[in-house]
């Protein structure tokens, strides 16, 4: 069942700082390990995880379309995305990741 879900944050120079520390820095390689395993740990399935730098991949497709989304839509990063769509804009931390993933297997999303 995990492969029906894939998850994607996008990080980049202009990310938003939060005085309380409720983000995760997503561009270092321990947060998305500890984050793939406490998926692992939850919901007994391994997820297709992966952080892309907006700022290294500007020639990325996905980048490109987020890029001009960000602009027009006046989204912060990081971006969350589940299978492409938007679920978090704006800092967010391994809980609320879970969350969001949780929501989505009860709804049926995936």
């Amino acid at each position: 069942m995990g492969d029906n879900i894939k998850i994607t944050i996008l990080v980049g120079d202009n990310q938003g700082e939060c005085d309380a520390n409720c983000g995760v820095d997503w561009s270092l390689p321990e947060s998305v390990t500890l984050t793939a395993g406490r998926i692992k740990e939850r919901f007994g399935e391994d997820f297709p995880i992966e952080c892309i730098d907006m700022a290294e991949n500007k020639t990325d497709r996905l980048v490109q379309e987020w890029t001009e989304n960000i602009k027009t839509k006046n989204f912060s990063l990081p971006l969350l995305l589940l299978n492409g769509r938007l679920r978090i804009s704006g800092q967010f931390d391994i809980r609320q990741l879970l969350d969001v993933i949780e929501i989505e297997k009860e709804v049926g999303g995936f």
